[in-house]
């Protein structure tokens, strides 16, 4: 997909983004601020950062002399992230609307993405470049799906598509990006052949109960949306018709959200 296509999957899916962040993204992204260990002071590049899910957390660690730069492809996740900062009164961040592999400022002391360096073109050598922005001794923090999670999920969504197109779904070309990095191991050696010294990988548990309402806002709310690109809303109601039954039949009553946490310093 494009820049512009990833863009405009996520423009539509900003309210219901913003409905199950508390949920899913929130959680994620403080957990990868933990880890980031972001202090006082300091200078953040979020890349892919949607509507804030990680970056209000880093500007709150960063603190009034710090700040934090929040890109990302989607105007209207950005627009949350504007609001959702200025409702907790921080001015030491900026949500802009760029392309994370042309972004020039630097140096920070801190880069982080989660869960979208899989979306961006050539996974090595865009990640090697953000890590070019870092300062000596700078981290930078992967966020990323850990092996089976989402799969099970993702399966559904594309079987209840391909069930009334009938027609098969193509899996996304970043679940292959993906599917390269999903266990500890592959992680870490992903971020050491980067050239990063002090690598870590922390596994962040999550397991959501839904029901099919609130799976079906996952499925708006998430990456999944573009397997609804062009169809018309007749169409996109009988697939949350056929989405349901396979939820009912499967009797899948929890997401598996588990991510890992990849943390790595440049030398």
């Amino acid at each position: 997909m494009t820049s512009a296509g990833i863009g405009a999957v996520f423009d539509s899916a900003a309210a219901q983004y913003a409905e199950i962040s508390p949920l899913l993204w929130d959680r994620i992204g403080e957990a990868t601020v933990a880890t980031a260990a972001i202090g006082a002071g300091e200078r953040v590049l979020d890349v892919c950062c949607g509507a804030g899910a990680s970056a209000v957390p880093a500007a709150r660690a960063a603190g009034p002399h710090g700040h934090v730069d929040a890109v990302d492809l989607s105007a209207g996740l950005l627009a949350r992230g504007r609001l959702r900062a200025a409702g907790e009164g921080l001015q030491n961040v900026r949500f802009v609307q760029a392309n994370a592999t042309t972004w020039q400022d630097r140096p920070y002391d801190v880069v982080q993405c989660v869960h979208g360096v899989f979306l961006l073109p050539d996974m090595d050598a865009s990640v090697a470049r953000l890590a070019d922005l870092l300062r000596r001794g700078g981290r930078l923090v992967i966020t990323t799906w850990a092996q089976g999670a989402m799969e099970g999920f993702g399966r559904l969504v594309a079987e209840a598509v391909a069930h009334v197109r009938q027609a098969p779904v193509a899996p996304p070309t970043s679940r292959q990006a993906a599917s390269r990095i999903d266990t500890e191991q592959d992680l870490h050696a992903w971020l050491t052949a980067r050239g990063l010294t002090r690598v870590s990988v922390t596994r962040f548990t999550l397991r959501i109960p839904v029901d099919a309402a609130l799976a079906w806002r996952v499925v708006l709310g998430s990456g999944f949306r573009g397997m609804l690109s062009g169809l018309e809303e007749p169409t996109v109601e009988r697939v949350r018709a056929a989405f349901g039954r396979l939820l009912r039949e499967r009797e899948m009553t929890e997401l598996d959200a588990t991510s890992l946490i990849g943390a790595g310093t440049r030398p």
